[in-house]
């Protein structure tokens, strides 16, 4: 034991003294969403041969997290090129106190920079929010449900951040669950959980600064007087063309893609996934490394089974050209009492699930698409309160 415990310290200090030892390990880097005392990030690292996971290290915020999570907000994330991690500190969601700021770190340090807030934005209602970095690690955005709207921040050397402005998409204000920037750099990308729509706006890749290129109304489909369309957690092919969004539908399962055209989103479609074991609430789609690169492979979508349903994974067949059909279901009972609440991300053959009540778990993909869990089982994050929001670090897609 003490063998071990030595090995860790010496691989920690590792970690701290290169500037390139982030990349060479696979981690898995959580926001913890802890209001009771300072919210954290737990760092795991990820054995990619057995699937177990390692707690490394957790860092405070120094602020509130927003308690209990959500089931498709992203909370934490770190640029391609591993220099700066930041967490979104919710304050008081449900009616915890708190304040709504950012939490800036420089990697491989882990040192904080600061905790950034702007007066014009708020998340302290409603859902939450969730923030999305530009993969070159220039421009950060995020959602505020207190105010109803976007931030946009700008990255400078050393991690800080500067406000640049807020924006209302021409959608409408909404509680805007999910937001992601597209692959390319230029376009950003956000869904409208209750009134149902998806919005593009064009990055200014000099200022940072948004062009609201129009949205889609995802609730005229003949089926959504049935089975509700609200939705949430979005996915975006690798050429930047193609947008995925889970559906927070309780009654049948179901996801929505989208074209990104200059003129903003087109060509709206939903897709109703029927599956034996009847996996449902199609909370967070996630492409596989084919689909990314290709615009044709495995889709992966995790669904919440909340109020009743169940919870697990559907693993679909995804052509940007033909759509989405189900090709296998797997369903996965929760370490906790409230099925899967939470995120899905895959790194080669591994995918990691968000599990009720702050648990993680790592599952096998097996080549008929269902998966299986890994040996080691449920992993608790003690500093966690509720649906972790993750993500895997490097990306092998």
């Amino acid at each position: 034991m003490r063998k071990v415990l030595v090995m860790l310290a010496f691989f920690a200090a590792v970690m701290i003294a290169s500037s390139t030892s982030f990349a060479k390990t696979t981690y898995v880097v959580t926001n913890d969403d802890n209001c009771t005392t300072n919210n954290t990030s737990s760092i795991y690292t990820l054995n990619t041969t057995t699937g177990a996971l390692t707690l490394l290290k957790s860092i405070s915020t120094g602020t509130a997290g927003g308690c209990g999570g959500f089931f498709s907000d992203y909370e934490a994330t770190v640029a391609q090129n591993a220099k700066c991690l930041f967490v979104y500190d919710l304050g008081t969601l449900n009616g915890n106190s708190g304040t709504t700021d950012i939490a800036a770190f420089t990697v491989p340090a882990l040192k904080k920079v600061g905790n950034y807030t702007n007066a014009s934005v708020n998340g302290l209602y409603g859902l939450g929010g969730s923030i999305a970095l530009s993969p070159n690690g220039n421009f950060l955005y995020a959602t505020y449900n207190g105010t109803e709207n976007i931030g946009a921040w700008k990255v400078n050397a050393g991690c800080s951040l500067t406000f640049i402005a807020a924006y209302v998409p021409k959608g409408g204000a909404d509680d805007f669950s999910s937001i992601k920037v597209t692959p390319d750099n230029h376009g950003l990308v956000v869904d409208a959980i209750d009134i149902g729509y998806v919005e593009l706006f064009e990055i200014n890749q000099t200022s940072g600064k948004l062009k609201d290129l129009g949205f889609a109304s995802l609730t005229g489909f003949s089926s959504c007087s049935s089975i509700g369309c609200a939705p949430e957690a979005i996915d975006i092919t690798g050429d930047s063309k193609e947008v995925i969004l889970g559906n927070a539908s309780v009654a049948e399962p179901a996801v929505f893609t989208a074209s990104l055209t200059p003129s903003g989103p087109t060509n709206a479609a939903i897709w109703i996934l029927t599956n034996t074991p009847n996996v449902e609430n199609i909370d967070v789609p996630w492409l596989s490394e084919a689909a990314y690169k290709t615009g044709t492979g495995n889709l992966y979508l995790g669904g919440s089974g909340y109020t009743g349903g169940v919870p697990g994974v559907i693993t679909a067949n995804f052509s940007e050209t033909s759509g989405i059909t189900v090709q296998n279901a797997t369903e996965v009972s929760s370490a906790g009492n409230g099925g899967i609440d939470g995120e899905i991300q895959t790194t080669g053959t591994w995918m990691v699930i968000s599990e009720w009540f702050n648990t993680l778990q790592t599952f096998t993909i097996n080549s008929n698409g269902s998966i299986t869990p890994s040996a080691q089982g449920p992993v608790v994050d003690s500093n966690a309160d509720g649906g972790l929001s993750f993500f895997i670090y490097p990306q092998t897609r």
